[in-house]
Order: C-alpha cells, then sequence, then structure tokens
C-alpha cells in the first residue's frame, strides 16, 4: 500500500473538518433563519434544547469529528510506515467512509466538501492500488 497517497487522503479529511468549522462561524447565513432557531426550542425528556445552539453543536462536532478521522488515518500510516502492507484494511474502510462521505456532499452539501472528498476518495484508491512487497515466509 502507499502510504503518501494514504496520508494525502487522512489529509483531506482534516482540511474538510477544518473547513467546516471555520465556515460555520464565517459564513452569515440567513438571519431570518437565525432568528427562528433562536426563538425555538427542542423539549427531549426533562431538557429543553435551543434549536440554534443545538444545530451549531452539532455543526461543531461534525468538523471536530472529521479532523479526528484525519488525524487517526494520518497516525495508521505512521504506525506501519515500515509495513505498509498491513495498513490495507484500515485503507479499505477509508475509502468506503470517504466515498460515503462524498456521495452525502455531492447530494446535500455542495462546494468544497466535494472537492476534498474526491481527493480523498483518489488518495485511497491510488494508496490501495499499489502493490506493497509483502514479506515472504512463515507468518
Amino acid at each position: 500500500m502507499q502510504l503518501t497517497a494514504f496520508r494525502v487522503g487522512a489529509a483531506a479529511w482534516m482540511l474538510t473538518g477544518v473547513a467546516h468549522t471555520v465556515l460555520e462561524f464565517a459564513l452569515p447565513g440567513d438571519p431570518d433563519l437565525a432568528t427562528a432557531l433562536r426563538a425555538s426550542s427542542l423539549e427531549v425528556g426533562p431538557i429543553s434544547l435551543n434549536a440554534f445552539l443545538l444545530i451549531r453543536g452539532v455543526s461543531v462536532s461534525m468538523g471536530l469529528a472529521m479532523v479526528v478521522v484525519g488525524l487517526l488515518l494520518w497516525m495508521i500510516a505512521r504506525a506501519f510506515r515500515t509495513e505498509p502492507h498491513r495498513a490495507r484494511p484500515f485503507g479499505a474502510v477509508a475509502l468506503i467512509s470517504t466515498v460515503l462521505a462524498l456521495g452525502l456532499a455531492v447530494v446535500w452539501v455542495p462546494g468544497p466538501p466535494v472537492v476534498t472528498f474526491t481527493v480523498g476518495t483518489v488518495a485511497f484508491v491510488v494508496a490501495l492500488a499499489a502493490k506493497g512487497a509483502r514479506p515472504s515466509g512463515p507468518r
């Protein structure tokens, strides 16, 4: 497996998460919608949650989760740098996850995530397509 390409895929996840979080705060959004959300609450059992803060919290959490996924993938590449063939199962999971995220981005979130998840998908395909030297002999 080609670990440099694997790292490019990991970086795509981190970049998507950072951009998602930055844009959450940088884009102005619809003021009427923000006002309506601030005036709305969601009752979950005995707890009342402000709709605006709930959506903001979920969005920031999503950005953080994408950064963490990217960091974990980067750490996998580092952990298996001397035996890249052992990272193959992680590469398969990373590819499937990235393709699914790309599909969701195409349908619901056009723009930067389509670009970054396309880069990630191509990177994981390249990483998995590379023929790495496998150890010979008994295991």
